[in-house]
């Protein structure tokens, strides 16, 4: 009898442990194109350190000779890296056995060029990404950046071909080759990290600042998550230690409190991934003198700046570390309520990094191992299924058949508008009315600066309630609010979209009243459109119904899903 109450106990106690659901992926060592400089002695011997370390098959080691200098011109990055990586993949057929290239130390990280927006500076990594779309379809646009279609993307959904037309890149690198060596080490050991842990958010001010609101939707998201402790600075102090770090997010030398002499004391943890928004922390893996100082004149910069480097933190002992090779922009930055939810809960670092950056083609290197990890993994070996070719063969037969819409699609998924346009043209010009979709890639074209004028004259005689909407958007995003009105009234307003544009506009030219009704009803109509409840505090705020607005604001604020607003909440 004693021994049955103890194995009921062993029971009941065994089915109350709440069930942990492994996240399935895709990524494995065969999956996974190493490429090395032949140049670079260094270069090689951490390659042969990494294929050993997780069993890479050696058909999947490229070694190329290239420059070894951090930053090369496009046409020698065309030359030495992007074509022989090309060469190699359509050689063997390969384009979609291959999720992420790795780059060892020693190849170039830089494409030199104009600084902006619209600028072509890159790094050779965000530009790898889109060598699969570029075998696709051809060239895509250089000047700035694109949108990543992993961004986002579902937790529990692994990184696959038959989903997305991009590859994920990642390198090994750091100071010295003890750096890059020991990056791969702790990669291997994280296996063995357990709880309890530390995630470190380091935030400048409250969850409306640009930045900030990240960090804050990190700390909702992962406040309650098991084994972990969360220190957390939203004011003007900076967190400068912590023990068993397993995640970091600060805003690294652009916080006015970060150390001059760069020293920090955290523990981090074997698998530990981190991200600072600092514009050019990694310009350079060339070590600092020991003394240097961040933050001061011009002529104590560092390789050309004074900001702080992602070198230090693998020195320090992180495993993952995301930095910017050129001015990225802060929307640009991994975001960390993107990123460590997903890593904690099982996803490879790649995977994580990836779903967190809004845009490719761009200015971001990820350092790390790409099968790092820590959570619970379900590693997946699908049957591959010519994705590639089956994508081709489509655009192909678009082109013959003269399918304008997916024509138009697939050249703003290129980033190029002026070719996308000229479909739409045509498919005006053989349909009387055209499809909703085709107002989504003119909406699309709107948001670009130099683009808007093209679309009003496209839109010039057509009634249809969606060209209105973007006719007006085109005019709101101007502060032309009585010529949006205009173009608004010329259609009855049936949609919430239509009538939130309505309200928006009411709202500016300073009649509150109709604006809170109109942007009510297109609620009523939507109501898990929450990009219209930021106006519609900011209307009930104009018509004094301050408590009201105020409940509203701290709603929003509770709701991490929606970090992308908190800033249009700015008291």
């Amino acid at each position: 009898m004693p021994k049955l109450k103890i194995w009921l106990v062993i029971f009941f106690l065994i089915i109350s442990v709440p069930r942990v659901f492994a996240l399935k992926t895709h990524l494995t060592p065969e999956r996974i194109l190493v490429v090395v400089n032949t140049k670079s002695p260094k270069s090689k011997r951490v390659a042969a350190f990494y294929q050993k370390a997780r069993q890479i098959p050696a058909e999947n080691m490229l070694y190329l000779p290239m420059p070894t200098r951090e930053e090369i011109t496009r046409p020698f990055y065309l030359k030495f890296i992007e074509t022989p990586i090309r060469k190699f993949l359509e050689k063997k057929a390969w384009q979609d056995k291959i999720l992420v290239i790795l780059l060892m130390p020693d190849v170039p990280h830089k494409i030199a060029g104009k600084v902006a927006k619209n600028g072509d500076a890159a790094s050779v990594d965000s530009e790898l990404t889109l060598l699969y779309r570029k075998m696709l379809f051809g060239p895509y646009r250089k000047d700035g950046w694109l949108p990543n279609p992993y961004f986002q993307s579902p937790i529990d959904e692994p990184f696959e071909h038959d989903r997305y037309d991009i590859y994920l890149v990642t390198r090994i690198d750091g100071y010295t080759e003890k750096d890059s060596l020991a990056l791969i080490k702790r990669a291997t050991a994280a296996k063995k990290t357990h709880p309890p842990y530390t995630l470190v958010l380091d935030a400048k001010d409250g969850p409306a600042r640009p930045g900030d609101n990240w960090l804050h939707a990190a700390y909702l998201l992962l406040k309650d998550f098991p084994g972990l402790k969360i220190e957390a600075s939203f004011n003007r102090a900076f967190l400068v230690s912590g023990e068993r770090v397993i995640g970091y997010a600060s805003w690294g030398s652009n916080d006015p409190n970060y150390p001059k002499d760069r020293k920090l004391y955290f523990k981090f943890l074997p698998g530990a991934i981190g991200v600072t928004f600092v514009s050019t922390s990694a310009r350079t893996f060339i070590e600092p003198p020991r003394h240097w100082q961040v933050n001061r004149g011009r002529k104590y910069f560092f390789q050309g700046s004074p900001q702080s480097l992602i070198g230090d933190l693998v020195r320090l002992g992180i495993t993952g570390i995301s930095g910017n090779a050129y001015e990225p922009y802060l929307s640009a930055c991994a975001r960390p309520h993107l990123l460590f939810p997903a890593y904690l809960k099982g996803k490879t670092l790649a995977e994580a990094y990836y779903r967190s950056l809004a845009y490719l083609s761009w200015q971001t290197v990820v350092l790390g191992d790409p099968l790092a990890g820590i959570g619970p993994r379900e590693v997946e070996r699908p049957p591959l299924e010519n994705w590639f070719v089956k994508r081709k063969e489509a655009y192909q037969e678009a082109k013959k058949s003269k399918d304008y819409l997916l024509l138009a699609k697939i050249e703003m998924h290129l980033g190029w508008p002026e070719k996308a346009l000229k479909y739409l043209k045509k498919l005006k010009e053989e349909k009387e009315t055209l499809p909703p979709q085709a107002y989504s890639l003119l909406l699309a074209m709107a948001r670009q600066k130099d683009f808007e004028r093209r679309v009003i004259d496209f839109l010039k005689y057509d009634s249809n309630e969606n060209a209105k909407i973007v006719e007006a958007f085109i005019y709101i995003k101007h502060k032309r609010y009585a010529w949006a009105e205009k173009v608004l009234l010329e259609t009855p307003l049936k949609t919430p979209d239509a009538l939130f544009l309505f309200g928006k506009v009411k709202l500016a030219l300073k009649d509150c009243e109709s604006a809170v009704k109109l942007i009510e009803k297109a609620i009523a109509l939507k109501p898990n459109a929450w990009g219209f409840y930021p106006d519609l505090y900011r209307a009930l705020k104009a018509c004094g119904q301050k408590e009201r607005a105020e409940k509203i604001r701290a709603k929003l604020l509770q709701m991490p899903s929606l970090a992308e607003l908190w800033p249009e909440l700015k008291n």
